[in-house]
């Protein structure tokens, strides 16, 4: 086996078990610890190959996943033993009746009524700070001197 295969094949080995680590704890600096390499690495590995960048995508969705199962267990077993942040954590999360709530109330009315000068001055000022004043006015079109050295 040559010196190339050999590194070839420990590369190999290294990215399946950053990809396997990936999927237990889906973050790539704790990944990159728990196996001893860089993050560069990785992310070099990542740039030279969209094979790779497509395996990383998947383990980290398939870590996530598994990190939330694991979090619902612990929420499950926390209103098991009838801890009340749980209950309402679960509660406001999973049941509209018990979520956040806005309570909006009021009336909305228009008035056909003309600007006074002291609102029309204001509005000319806002449009002229936002260079919105020349909206709608057509530019004037510059023409181009053609350059004769061409």
């Amino acid at each position: 086996m040559s010196r190339r295969d050999t590194i070839k094949a420990r590369q190999n080995k290294l990215k399946e078990a950053f990809l396997e680590q990936l999927k237990r704890t889906p973050t790539i600096e704790t990944s990159c610890q728990k196996v001893s390499i860089a993050r560069a690495t990785v992310y070099r590995w990542i740039k030279a190959s969209k094979k790779f960048e497509k395996k990383v995508d998947e383990a980290l969705v398939e870590g996530r996943t598994f990190m939330s199962d694991i979090a619902e267990n612990q929420l499950f077993s926390l209103i098991g033993d009838k801890k009340i942040e749980a209950i309402r954590l679960y509660l406001s999360t999973h049941n509209a009746r018990y979520g956040n709530k806005l309570e909006l109330s009021g009336k909305v009315s228009t008035k056909d009524e003309p600007l006074t000068d002291e609102q029309k001055t204001l509005i000319k000022k806002a449009l002229r700070l936002s260079s919105l004043h020349t909206y709608g006015k057509s530019k004037t079109n510059k023409t181009h001197r053609k350059n004769p050295q061409r």
